[in-house]
């Protein structure tokens, strides 16, 4: 940036003739004065062959000559310009100009940077969750599956007990439309858990009875991840990555799974996972209907492939 309070920069001569401290730069005088002289000398006829006027045509010579080499000299320096300057097609590597050089590295293959599209599809798809249109009833729990060791029966199903996970303990109150309801549960951080359940599947008949299991599921997965007291939890409404659902068979019994990473709200401040992946299987077992409702925290690869070896295990009893 230029300092417009600071000294001029450097300035051009002055060839005008004024306007300077001393005199203006004057060609000699050629015309016959002698030196120190204020007129011009006027030799008589007696001369010395008339030297007065040898003088003005040798000031004349002398001063047609200093055009002439003037001349020659401009003339010279515009052929070496034109004829013998630097090649128009040659770069120019000179001090503040720059190279038409092509960059050695210009054919290197640029830096591959994928597309929106492409970023999504590595990230999953994200769904957005719809509200239920249920009651989302959550009815008491009344358990009464005799446990074994090794396993977690509930409502006519059973999954494998996964060494670290804890079971026994009641979690109601946290699945729509389950009763008979057993769980296994594992930490995640700050009082927060992972849980895996199985229950028996019951729908009051004021909400006009069971839908199906593929309606069920879907109401049991929307309900757990949509209505108003897990809100602050997966947002409103949730993100769902890899949401998916389809018709499935357990241990040869119709069945329908839905399942997806919901991706948790950032108020809900959690420091070693966002999101929870959730499984809900509705079977129509000839008991009745039944439910797996499992979920793993992401990012807990053991807690993932733990809830994956519960479904593959899961059964009829």
């Amino acid at each position: 940036m230029n300092d417009r309070n600071g000294p001029g920069g450097p300035e051009l001569p002055d060839f005008s003739g004024g306007g300077g401290s001393g005199p203006a730069p004057q060609l000699p005088d050629f015309a016959g004065r002698s030196e120190g002289s204020a007129t011009p000398s006027a030799p008589g006829p007696d001369g010395p062959r008339g030297g007065g006027r040898k003088g003005l045509w040798l000031a004349a010579g002398l001063g047609g000559a200093g055009c002439v080499t003037v001349l020659i000299i401009v003339l010279a320096l515009v052929l070496s310009q034109t004829f013998f300057g630097p090649d128009p097609e040659e770069p120019s590597t000179g001090a503040g100009t720059t190279s038409t050089q092509e960059d050695p590295e210009s054919d290197r293959p640029s830096e591959y940077v994928p597309t929106e599209e492409e970023t999504d599809e590595a990230e999953g798809e994200i769904t957005m969750a719809e509200q239920p249109t249920v009651e989302c009833t959550i009815l008491e729990n009344s358990p009464s599956t005799e446990q074994v060791a090794g396993a977690v029966r509930g409502g006519g199903l059973e999954f494998t007990a996964v060494d670290g996970w804890d079971v026994g303990t009641d979690w109601s109150g946290s699945s729509a439309y389950q009763v008979d309801a057993h769980w296994a549960h594992q930490a995640v951080e700050n009082g927060w858990y992972s849980t895996s359940s199985v229950a028996a599947v019951e729908w009051p008949q004021e909400e006009g009875g069971y839908p199906g299991a593929k309606e069920t599921a879907r109401a049991i997965f929307q309900c757990g991840v949509s209505r108003e007291d897990v809100q602050a939890i997966y947002g409103s409404p949730a993100e769902l990555v890899d949401y998916r659902e389809e018709s499935t068979t357990i241990d040869g019994h119709p069945a329908w799974v839905v399942s997806a990473d919901v991706q948790l709200a950032d108020a809900a401040m959690f420091h070693t996972t966002d999101a929870w992946r959730l499984v809900v299987i509705v079977v129509d077992a000839p008991a009745g209907p039944a439910v797996f409702h499992g979920g793993a925290a992401v990012g807990h690869e053991q807690q993932v492939a733990d809830l994956e070896v519960m479904v593959e295990s899961l059964r009829v009893l």
